[in-house]
């Protein structure tokens, strides 16, 4: 299975995980937050980013996000989400978000999944 890790360095900073791939899903196995050496506590929230296709209802589309998954880690801590990960799909682009204005140094994001 693929994994991809990523600094959330960046205040109110937006980092994508997966990149969307047509007819396809990302399922999650495995999501693991290290905010050990953090700056402070990590408020992140999973957006899946899509365009639904085009039907005869709406003919033109707009880009959707739809939040997934809520994490908070305190600071010097470490979080992993196995079990509860377990029926979350994402449609499209897998983007992870700072939801505060705080900057967070040395704090890494790795996702475990699988594509199809």
């Amino acid at each position: 299975m693929p994994s991809v890790v990523t600094e959330m360095s960046v205040a109110g900073g937006t980092r994508t995980l997966v990149a969307e791939k047509l007819i396809s899903k990302v399922k999650p196995s495995a999501i693991f937050t290290d905010n050990e050496l953090g700056a402070a506590d990590a408020d992140l929230v999973f957006n899946d980013v899509f365009t639904p296709s085009v039907t005869n209802a709406v003919p033109v589309p707009v880009l959707q996000t739809i939040p997934r998954l809520h994490i908070n880690v305190a600071k010097g801590d470490c979080h992993s989400t196995e079990d509860f990960i377990k029926d979350i799909e994402f449609l499209g682009l897998v983007q992870v978000v700072v939801n505060s204005n705080v900057a967070l140094p040395n704090c890494f994001v790795t996702m475990v999944f699988s594509q199809n």
